[in-house]
């Protein structure tokens, strides 16, 4: 029987599931301390938290180790290079969070645009109207833009068209098709999509290519008094020019729930700032959320390991080479 190390906190059900076709080992829940590897050296496949360190130093260590699955959209601390090198196959749970993230994403949106976090430490500090700080506008016939029409970018977009809004996007991996079935406007380039939004949301993942993708001169460019949200992933965002972009008034507010690095350093200023919204990576962390991730986590490497491509494999080049249970 192939043996599945767990290291992610999971449901009775789930559970259940994986030691009815597997041997479950490990801490079955999330390590202490949480960069643990103890016990993978035996393990056919691993369900791994964000902080595992699945590279090439771990991955000479378990000669076992066949399948690396991170419930979740991302899978920042996987190397895939690395993984698709030994012949592993590294899984995510795209789909299990896009209605969490999504919905916290216009959350933060109208938090921020809206002063509400503001309002809340005038009040707490004694102030009454009239607050010019407060000044805000309407997300009726104002501009979404959006970086990454992917899942959540999707999602958010067929929500932002509730709230009354014109949507515009920016993903050169798209087609028009998709965009249009999404109501949303394709922009051929960065620039021009952040001079034309009133808010800007990024759904992109963090790599090389999308590194410090939002900076100083991209920042510039926005509208005056524009929002900026970013729930997808820190390192996406140059922080210290943001920094500048609110003390300046380039930006009238932001809301961030991601950061680079993570958690940010108590004396980030952006935590500190009356106009950002801050929260702590929390955008995915919905009860029913956390149990789709966990679940499709378990379904996915038990179709794996029974020799049937899983539908959330990131490196699929791995599949004729990968791993193959040892005789």
């Amino acid at each position: 029987m192939s043996k599945v190390w767990l290291g992610v906190n999971v449901s009775d059900d789930v559970l259940a599931l994986l030691e009815s076709r597997v041997e479950v080992i490990g801490p079955r829940s999330d390590p202490n301390p949480p960069d643990s590897i103890e016990g993978v050296e035996d393990a056919d496949a691993a369900i791994i938290c964000p902080t595992f360190p699945a590279n090439q130093a771990t991955f000479d260590r378990l000669p076992n180790l066949r399948i690396v699955t991170r419930p979740g959209a991302g899978y920042d601390n996987v190397d895939v290079e690395a993984a698709t090198a030994c012949g592993i196959c590294v899984v995510r749970t795209a789909d299990s969070n896009t209605e969490s993230t999504a919905v916290f994403t216009v959350a933060m949106m109208l938090n921020a645009v809206r002063r509400i976090k503001m309002g809340d430490g005038l009040l707490r500090d004694g102030r009454w109207m009239p607050l010019p700080e407060l000044t805000a506008f309407d997300l009726n016939g104002a501009t979404l833009g959006i970086i990454g029409l992917g899942r959540i970018g999707g999602r958010v977009a067929e929500i932002a068209h509730v709230l009354g809004m014109q949507v515009i996007a920016y993903d050169p991996y798209i087609d028009e098709g998709r965009a249009v079935s999404l109501r949303t406007r394709l922009i051929p380039d960065l620039p021009t999509l952040l001079n034309q939004a009133d808010v800007v949301t990024l759904h992109v993942p963090a790599n090389a290519e999308t590194r410090g993708i939002i900076g100083a001169a991209e920042l510039s460019q926005m509208k005056r008094g524009a929002v900026l949200v970013n729930c997808a992933r820190g390192p996406i965002l140059v922080e210290a020019d943001l920094v500048d972009a609110l003390n300046h008034g380039q930006l009238s507010a932001a809301a961030l729930d991601v950061w680079d690095p993570e958690p940010p350093a108590a004396d980030n200023p952006l935590l500190h700032m009356p106009n950002v919204i801050a929260t702590p990576h929390m955008a995915a962390k919905t009860d029913e959320g956390q149990h789709r991730s966990r679940l499709s986590a378990a379904q996915q490497t038990i179709l794996a390991l029974k020799g049937q491509i899983p539908s959330g494999l990131v490196n699929l080049e791995v599949w004729d080479r990968r791993r193959l249970p040892s005789q």
